[in-house]
């Protein structure tokens, strides 16, 4: 918490007030899960571009506004919360292991989907955060680092792994008497946002093409060329 005290955002910030109110409201509805009811949850807004968060065994919740500007809505921000406290509660330590922290990932994320679907969220948006960051990875030219050298599953396996988790999550939140979803799936907005912005992009390559075989095909006005002897005896007479 010290290397981050010259960056914390004041409790009066929105951002802070958003984070507050998701992790209150994750809490609240999962008074019954061991361990939960038993912490002070304290919350810590890092004003910094890393899209990042985690939970400290002790209930503090550093939530970083990269994190804050990479989703699309509270929904995606609920699941994300729900994962870390996960790992809070599941008492996950961070190991070295490679594979063995990446088994703590998923069941994070399994459990984390629980606690969402009890506090009503729209779990379906859980697996669209990741394939939003794994787009947002190509277009930037970002190269994928091989899941084996990484602690956390890829981007693609993870909402894979979601995908397979919220038809469960769903009926969890049926069992709650949550409210029906309304509105589209998200998952598949985010598929038609994507093909749009693709269509939209080789849209934009063609016209750039073609502009440029136009231009390349209008007539140059050929210049009239001076021999070097003219501008020799013109020297010499002058």
């Amino acid at each position: 918490m010290e290397e981050f005290k010259n960056d914390m955002l004041p409790e009066r910030d929105p951002r802070y007030l958003t984070v507050k109110e998701v992790v209150y409201h994750l809490t609240q509805c999962n008074q019954d899960v061991p361990g939960i009811s038993e912490i002070n949850w304290v919350i810590h807004v890092v004003d910094s571009p890393d899209v990042n968060a985690f939970v400290l065994p002790n209930g503090q919740v550093f939530v970083f506004t990269g994190l804050l500007n990479s989703v699309t809505d509270t929904h995606q921000l609920s699941f994300l919360l729900g994962h870390e406290i996960a790992h809070a509660v599941l008492g996950h330590a961070y190991m070295f292991d490679r594979p063995y922290s990446r088994t703590l990932e998923a069941e994070a994320d399994k459990i984390g989907l629980q606690l969402a679907a009890k506090a009503c969220v729209d779990v379906r948006a859980s697996s669209v955060f990741w394939q939003q960051m794994e787009f947002s990875e190509s277009l930037h030219g970002y190269p994928k680092l091989p899941e084996w050298l990484s602690t956390h599953p890829s981007h693609g396996n993870r909402a894979e792994h979601l995908d397979r988790l919220i038809p469960q999550a769903l009926k969890l939140r049926e069992v709650c008497n949550c409210p029906p979803l309304s509105g589209p799936d998200p998952r598949l907005l985010f598929k038609l946002t994507v093909k749009r912005f693709l269509e939209d992009s080789e849209k934009e390559d063609l016209n750039t093409t073609v502009r440029k075989q136009k231009t390349a095909a209008l007539p140059i006005q050929k210049q009239e060329q001076i021999p070097l002897t003219y501008i020799v005896e013109k020297k010499t007479t002058s």
